[in-house]
């Protein structure tokens, strides 16, 4: 398995959960990876070849993430890639919130599961993994990235699973 995540590991990220499990590649902002500029879409159509697992879940703006994934899926069906996305989402998606935010990810979270409904003809598996409470006392990144090796490694589709910490 080879993953490609978007966001700084150097940060409680899930790149740096993944990170802190072995071999991820990442990229961002910091490591020249500016994903509101088309020349770098086209530097992540070509670059994402070498992968089979592309975690999206650094959020820029409100388009940001669908792009990401649209030009994933789209590079990886045109080079016939059996690859995975994982789009991260948030519980802030499941409550009245109307932020620019919110509403982005319900928009990608909807287009997440219409994708993976066509895994069959794309050879390409979408998951949407919603994630609530993430910090030192909640869900840590170190188990959201325990959770998406768990998934990529599974032979099923599944489309959609949320983690959120429990009260205790």
């Amino acid at each position: 398995m080879k993953i490609f995540c978007t966001g700084n590991p150097k940060r409680k990220t899930i790149a740096h959960g993944l990170q802190e499990l072995g071999q991820v590649t990442t990229g961002s902002i910091s490591t020249g990876w500016n994903y509101t500029n088309p020349d770098t879409l086209a530097k992540l159509e070509k670059y994402i070849l070498d992968f089979n697992v592309f975690v999206n879940s650094a959020w820029v703006s409100s388009s940001t993430q669908l792009e990401l994934c649209n030009t994933v899926h789209a590079a990886w069906q045109k080079h016939n890639v059996r690859g995975h996305i994982i789009n991260i989402g948030t519980t802030l998606e499941n409550t009245d919130d109307n932020s620019e935010y919110a509403q982005s990810k319900r928009l990608l979270k909807s287009h997440s599961l219409e994708l993976s409904d066509n895994t069959g003809y794309s050879g390409v598996k979408i998951s949407y993994i919603v994630v609530g409470g993430v910090g030192s006392k909640a869900v840590t990144p170190v188990q959201i990235a325990q959770t998406i090796h768990w998934i990529v490694q599974q032979q099923i589709r599944i489309p959609l699973i949320q983690l959120d910490s429990v009260k205790t």
